[in-house]
């Protein structure tokens, strides 16, 4: 067995992971005079069919002038399955991934380093708006590219907060616009809910755990890390990471825990309703949240009232700009910070495409993953995908003739010197647990966040020093053999 696959076999939590599927090898009609690049990926539906679509339009240019031909599988449990993959010695030519697993497959070994490919193909620092490129970028090396990027923001119900001026105004608040700071979000918030005659909420301005899938990043709003890599080391109880958590508490202590959770699971429809009808932020009962680009493809599917048209189908994106901003009930805005002078933060997100070690075809797996990357090429995806590029530059039409209408706001945030990628630590996906937990504790008062921060540190810091002990250990005996 090979040293990479010491390291990462004894690195990997639970039996369990020992029992999953290889993803299978696709029953397609491989042109016999070409290279197969296996390609897993790990989006299904609309977003899997798009990049059949990018694929397919590879195939029959490039690799076809090329020789190459990529074979294009979804597969589900994709981080597990490639480091497994990796591992066993067969794994795919690439894999999409998520931002969380580069890392961590860096420092097991289990990526190929792509900047002496890149470079040859112009892929170079500035290429990338910077947040994207340094975020690709590990201990000196370059471990993966991207796919399609996300920037996050705040989206907010424009016509019901118009139709609400008076009351807003009263609050002192501005219709016109959306809230500029955290204060003035929880002010427009607290003006805009309403309730039953027995108390119980029927509509609110805004709940911070609603759909809640970037609370784990709320630090960033308050100009806060909690990794400090240099001394390697967490920072939850960095007491400005604490003041995110404790706003929001606030939520649950204004409107109370139970009055909230009852109108998620009712009014709302519950979080597992998101891509539903149901959607709250669709139907009206939450009229701002915190999410990302995509958005504009759920309003077309399910809510196209919203976009001031009757059906996905008749919103022309060959319309002036101007007039589909106009005729959209809907908005969307940098979500606002609680630092003075901080301005235009965002959680800068995306998709990565790698080579796990050992592929055996890396210089046609890196034609297609360039072929990704050319600026037609991506503008064409992140159009289909209604998100941001990952481009420094970007093209009139990607700006002026996107389904998403607010496409400028996320370029402008993912452009931003504000802009904030995922953190780079080896443990993330035990970040993340410990993170939600301590969140959903933190929501429900059952812990202050003083308390529920200080116990996921001293977790957190046991687990992540446990597995650089591993690795160092099982790295000295696999250098040994």
């Amino acid at each position: 067995m090979s040293p990479t696959k010491i390291v990462v076999f004894s690195l990997l939590a639970g039996p369990a992971l020992a029992l999953l599927a290889f993803g299978p090898r696709g029953a397609v009609d491989v042109p016999q005079d070409r290279v197969v690049v296996d390609y897993w990926e790990k989006w299904t539906s609309d977003e899997g069919a798009q990049m059949q679509l990018i694929v397919d339009d590879f195939n029959n240019t490039v690799g076809k002038d090329k020789h190459i031909f990529v074979r294009y599988v979804s597969i589900s449990a994709i981080n597990q399955k490639t480091l497994i993959a990796t591992a066993a010695g067969v794994p795919p030519d690439v894999a999409g991934l998520w931002d969380a697993n580069m890392v961590q497959y860096a420092m097991l070994d289990a990526l190929e380093p792509l900047e002496d490919l890149a470079k040859e193909y112009g892929i170079t620092d500035g290429y990338y708006k910077k947040v994207y490129w340094d975020a690709c970028h590990y201990d000196g090396h370059l471990y993966c590219l991207i796919s399609t990027p996300a920037a996050i923001a705040l989206h907010y119900n424009r016509k019901i907060i118009e139709d609400n001026a008076d009351v807003l105004r009263k609050a002192g608040c501005d219709p016109t616009r959306p809230p500029q700071t955290i204060d003035e979000l929880d002010r427009y918030a607290k003006a805009l809910d309403t309730f039953d005659a027995d108390g119980h909420i029927k509509r609110t301005g805004y709940l911070p755990m609603e759909p809640g899938w970037y609370v784990p990043q709320t630090y960033f709003w308050w100009g806060a890390q909690i990794w400090d890599g240099q001394h390697e080391r967490f920072t939850l109880t960095d007491p400005k990471v604490l003041a995110g958590y404790q706003w929001l508490q606030s939520y649950s202590k204004r409107l109370g825990k139970d009055a909230i959770n009852e109108f998620r699971s009712g009014v709302a429809g519950g979080t597992l309703n998101w891509d539903s009808p149901q959607n709250p932020f669709m139907t009206g009962a939450i009229l701002m949240e915190q999410q990302g680009p995509w958005t504009a493809n759920y309003v077309l599917k399910l809510k196209p009232s919203l976009a001031g048209v009757r059906s996905a189908e008749e919103d022309n994106v060959n319309d002036p700009l101007p007039v589909r901003k106009a005729r959209c009930q809907w908005a969307v805005a940098p979500f606002p910070s609680a630092v003075p002078g901080l301005t235009d933060v965002t959680y800068a997100t995306f998709d990565s495409l790698v080579i796990p070690r050992g592929a055996k075809h890396k210089r046609e797996a890196f034609e297609f993953i360039a072929y990704v990357n050319r600026q037609p090429v991506m503008e064409k995806l992140c159009k289909m995908h209604s998100k941001n590029s990952a481009l420094a530059q970007v093209s009139p039409d990607f700006l002026e003739h996107n389904k998403n209408p607010y496409i400028d706001v996320f370029e402008r945030l993912a452009s931003s010197p504000n802009a904030r990628a995922i953190q780079q630590s080896p443990i993330m996906p035990e970040i993340a647990d410990e993170m939600n937990n301590a969140i959903q504790r933190i929501a429900l008062l059952e812990v202050t966040p003083e308390v529920a921060m200080k116990e996921a540190q001293d977790r957190l810091q046991k687990k992540y020093d446990l597995f650089m002990e591993k690795l160092r250990a099982r790295k000295g005996l696999a250098a040994a053999h």
